[in-house]
């Protein structure tokens, strides 16, 4: 007779750029008004942090916290030349796992190699917009980088009832990523 281990819990990573709300999200998922820090200033998630929900006390979700991308545009132009330079040609999650080996990413990318990092270890991730901005080239670079982990990306447009929204511009672009 074998003995029915559950299942591991689905692991999602809540990724995006700086101050759109992250931790916010998370908050309200998961009940919890205490959970991580949240200000009006960028990059207050400094750190991963997770949270796992269960059903009794089987963990089912876990839900990782992650900093902000916070310059992708340098991130995209800094992996290119990193490929470049391999001698031969790395896609995907070789591409993201060259880059979280070199210094760089120890250096001026450590925010954003965190949010690789916990990437490359989820199942899926969603992906956090604030509305209020317009579809700048600077998000099309981290999807672009995020997709390279090869984990599917949920949009999750945020701000959406704010006067200034941007969400259908958003909607529309989110159509020809996804």
């Amino acid at each position: 007779m074998t003995e029915h281990m559950p299942p591991d819990p689905l692991r999602i990573a809540v990724v995006g750029h700086t101050n759109t709300g992250k931790t916010s999200l998370l908050r309200t998922l998961t009940r919890d008004s205490h959970f991580g820090e949240v200000s009006s200033r960028p990059s207050t998630t400094r750190h991963v942090e997770g949270v796992s929900l269960g059903i009794g006390a089987t963990p089912v979700l876990s839900l990782f916290d992650t900093p902000g991308m916070e310059d992708s545009i340098a991130l995209l132009e800094t992996l290119d030349s990193q490929a470049a330079g391999a001698g031969r040609r790395l896609d995907g999650p070789a591409r993201v796992q060259q880059f979280l080996q070199s210094p760089v990413a120890a250096g001026r990318f450590e925010q954003e190699a965190k949010v690789l990092r916990q990437l490359l270890q989820c199942d899926a991730a969603l992906y956090v917009i604030d509305a209020r901005d317009p579809v700048l080239s600077k998000y099309r670079d981290e999807l672009e980088i995020l997709a390279g982990c090869a984990v599917p990306l949920l949009p999750l447009l945020n701000f959406v009832s704010d006067a200034r929204t941007s969400e259908a511009a958003w909607r529309g672009w989110a159509c020809t990523w996804w």
